[in-house]
């Protein structure tokens, strides 16, 4: 695999991010760190899954977005993964979980100068890439070395190569149907902003509606990576 890191350094100066507070753990601690288990991936699409249901599961959950605001239910390992500037307002101390973050991407660069409040754990990684098919069959070690997880048009795309650099086989996805037609939402699902009603939305954002565009790429990679998917919770499915 071409080494595209050097490239990726010399554009993007290493300032340290604004997270004086937090422990930072190496990217490479994570491969293959839970080989063979499985874990949750919970987005923030409506659902007819009871987040209440959380307490009982014991695989770590990994949280996209505003959809943190549920870590509240779930006593086992959790991780919030976000993109966009607005997102760092769940980076103000109140969430334990391991922030999993792009170190050259917008939640950074595109609001300089805060300092944010975060205590726990945080992951960073690098998302400017420059061969996305090279990337999608890099072995862990090299992934590991490059700290470079696949970009594509949802936070959950990296997520998913995230996961399976973790070695997790089996996951479970909940909110993240990619049901795009606004009409079907606020029919259904009460939801005409295409998002759950359930979740707060802290940082006050909007969707884009690529829903479903995201949810064909999302099967592609967990296909691509052999994992072990279940929706839970489709609205619809029942």
């Amino acid at each position: 695999m071409v080494d595209v890191l050097p490239a990726i350094l010399d554009s993007f100066p290493l300032n340290p991010p604004p997270l004086p507070f937090a422990h930072e753990v190496a990217f490479a601690d994570y491969n293959n760190k839970y080989a063979g288990k499985g874990c949750y991936i919970v987005g923030r699409g409506p659902t007819g899954f009871d987040y209440a249901r959380l307490a009982d599961v014991t695989d770590p959950v990994f949280f996209i977005n505003d959809a943190v605001c549920l870590e509240k239910h779930v006593s086992s390992e959790t991780f919030f993964f976000a993109h966009d500037a607005r997102m760092r307002i769940w980076l103000n101390g109140s969430i334990r979980a391991t922030a999993v973050l792009p170190i050259d991407g917008k939640i950074f660069v595109d609001s300089p100068g805060d300092v944010l409040k975060h205590r726990d754990n945080v992951v960073f990684y690098y998302w400017r890439e420059m061969d996305r098919r090279a990337l999608l069959t890099a072995t862990r070690d090299e992934v590991a070395r490059l700290k470079i997880l696949y970009l594509h048009s949802g936070t959950i795309h990296p997520l998913i190569h995230f996961i399976w650099f973790c070695g997790f086989k089996r996951v479970r996805l909940i909110g993240c149907d990619g049901i795009n037609s606004s009409e079907i939402l606020t029919s259904q699902c009460g939801a005409p902003d295409g998002y759950d009603a359930r979740l707060t939305n802290m940082s006050l954002t909007c969707p884009l509606w690529h829903y479903d565009s995201i949810r064909r790429t999302q099967d592609l990679l967990i296909s691509l990576f052999g994992l072990e998917a279940t929706y839970i919770g489709t609205p619809g499915s029942e």
